[in-house]
């Protein structure tokens, strides 16, 4: 595995030409094997080293299921993702970098939006134990780390005036290799 820190490595022409097309982390290399992007890279492992494990749910599932999956899997990649990503970068990460002030307006629009997907989960969740199944799954992973993020952009009452999804959370964030983690941080 290539270890690079966040000081600039990445973008050298080598890491370029040998790991990743445009010059971004993370880079997973198993014995030759490289894959680029968080998403890629999850898949494979649980694939690879966890091929029984519960997270590895494309093998035997039904194609209803395995929509539902993918499903869950876009609206997370499409919607939720991109918007924390940007609601973050305004309210937090741009005044650290020393590039102003968050802009009120996109503020505004992030916030309706991520209102309009966490809402979806709240309906998702009162139907299921999870968001892409009654499996915990890599689509719940994807999620955890904003989630854990919350409150720092003082939107943990998203969370916790929605029932269903305030219980996820509580499943979810309350497993011992997240409390792991998260305790370390």
């Amino acid at each position: 595995m290539h270890s690079t820190g966040v000081k600039g490595e990445h973008l050298a022409p080598s890491f370029v030409q040998d790991f990743h097309p445009f010059g971004r982390i993370p880079v997973f290399d198993d014995d030759g094997t490289r894959f680029f992007e968080s998403r890629a890279i999850c898949e494979y492992l649980v694939a690879k080293y966890g091929p029984k494990s519960a997270l590895n749910r494309r093998t035997d599932q039904s194609y209803p299921e395995l929509a539902t999956y993918e499903q869950a899997a876009s609206v997370e990649y499409s919607y939720f993702d991109p918007t924390m990503k940007t609601l973050a970068y305004e309210k937090l990460f741009k005044g650290f970098m020393g590039r102003g002030d968050p802009d009120k307006a996109t503020v505004e629009r992030l916030e309706i939006d991520l209102v309009k997907v966490l809402d979806h989960y709240e309906k998702v969740l009162s139907r299921r134990e999870y968001l892409a199944g009654n499996q915990f799954s890599l689509v719940d992973i994807y999620h955890m780390p904003w989630f854990e993020f919350l409150p720092r952009l003082a939107l943990q009452d998203e969370i916790t005036k929605r029932p269903a999804l305030s219980a996820w959370w509580e499943r979810v964030s309350n497993r011992s290799t997240w409390k792991g983690l998260t305790a370390s941080h």
